[in-house]
């Protein structure tokens, strides 16, 4: 494994350490060592005031979103440690699918997590959820029947590819899932391209990636569409892996920096490039992105823009925005994550908080009625005539 020192970084990531010279004792000593570390550690330490009274804040959250940067800083929170082991060992609880409202104030599925118990009951993307256990199917009585674990709902659902009603029982349980697929899709020219959904930066996300990248090394693969479009960001060694496998023979180049604020310069680390075995030798990189594409997706695109240019290409919407990392610390309950450091490429870029945006001519929205990976999806339509064509 690469990268960072002994430190296991990431954008919704975790260093765990005691109190140290912050006792915990008291019902006030969490406000205290957080206080201290808005003070030190937060980027924008500058802003936070030396004397706070900690008697207003009801709770850890409570107290960061008084003392955050709030110009900037979306993203600071504290979880709890299950919260956090669950994310980075893919696990979860529920159903496993995402879900919105439409025009006509109907669900609609868009996101179905691979090996979910949703996935399993052949829920598919598209899909309008009209009933569940025979009740109008409100945000909150999904969320109702997701909360109760190892316990069958029926949902009535219409399918409008196949202009069919159904009845489907997934039973809401803990569950391990998937965040890759890997395809290779053809276009209009007859061409092959690799096709990659990417769903989370996972700690555990490595052996999938790598599976992945050996796929499309036995499939020849020079021009390769990478689906962002949900992905929110994650581990920091993960985002490096992958940007191994998508430039070849750039060794001890710069990927990114992580950039600390003037107080810990000490902190400041460089991500390097190391060529694999199943490294790619790319000519085409297509990122598929909305505005839920965030932080380690982020980063990627922006790295790899120095190196390949106008060959790598975003088609959908503008991304969200978060060109920021947390290296998480706890007290003992919680893990806190302040913002703390800035991600610079190596021409030194970062400033991106409005997001990145797309290709010209390439803004596509999201095509939630067809499935992730079909040529007919509208995003990797278009990626695929833009590949074909030079232009969308």
């Amino acid at each position: 494994m690469k990268f960072l020192n002994t430190l296991l970084l990431s954008f919704i990531s975790f260093i765990t350490i005691g109190c140290g010279e912050y006792t915990c004792s008291c019902p006030n000593d969490y406000k205290v060592y957080l206080h201290k570390l808005f003070l030190t550690e937060y980027f924008w330490s500058d802003t936070i005031p030396k004397n706070v009274n900690y008697n207003q804040y009801s709770s850890p959250q409570d107290m960061i979103n008084n003392l955050k940067y709030t110009p900037k800083d979306y993203w600071s929170t504290a979880i709890t440690k299950e919260e956090n082991d669950n994310f980075f060992n893919q696990k979860s609880g529920g159903f496993g699918f995402g879900h919105t409202q439409d025009a006509e104030g109907n669900r609609v599925v868009f996101l179905i997590r691979i090996d979910s118990p949703a996935f399993y009951a052949g829920l598919k993307r598209g899909d309008t959820i009209q009933m569940v256990n025979d009740q109008e199917a409100t945000l909150e009585n999904i969320l109702e029947a997701s909360e109760n674990l190892d316990v069958p709902t029926n949902f009535t659902i219409y399918r409008p590819s196949s202009d069919e009603t159904l009845d489907l029982n997934i039973t809401s349980q803990e569950y391990t899932f998937k965040v890759t697929k890997s395809s290779t899709v053809t276009t209009d020219n007859n061409e092959t391209v690799g096709y990659l959904l990417f769903d989370s930066f996972t700690g555990t996300a490595t052996t999938e990636v790598d599976q992945a990248f050996d796929y499309f090394q036995a499939q020849n693969i020079e021009k390769l569409v990478i689906d962002l479009r949900y992905n929110g960001g994650g581990s920091v060694t993960t985002t490096s892996i992958l940007l191994d496998k998508l430039l070849r023979d750039r060794d001890e180049e710069i990927q990114f920096t992580l950039a600390w604020n003037d107080d810990n310069q000490y902190k400041n680390e460089v991500a390097h490039f190391e060529t694999d075995d199943n490294s790619l030798e790319l000519k085409q990189i297509i990122f598929l992105t909305t505005n839920m594409t965030a932080s380690a997706s982020e980063i990627v695109i922006n790295a790899l823009k120095p190196y390949l240019g106008d060959n790598v290409v975003t088609i959908g919407s503008k991304t969200h925005g978060k060109p920021v990392g947390m290296s998480g610390k706890t007290d003992g309950t919680y893990i806190y994550y302040l913002v703390n450091f800035v991600i610079k490429n190596s021409d030194g870029f970062y400033d991106y908080f409005r997001g990145l945006g797309v290709t010209e001519g390439c803004e596509v929205e999201d095509d939630i009625y067809h499935e992730r990976g079909s040529p007919s999806e509208g995003m990797l339509q278009k990626a695929l005539f833009y590949i074909d064509n030079n232009h969308c």
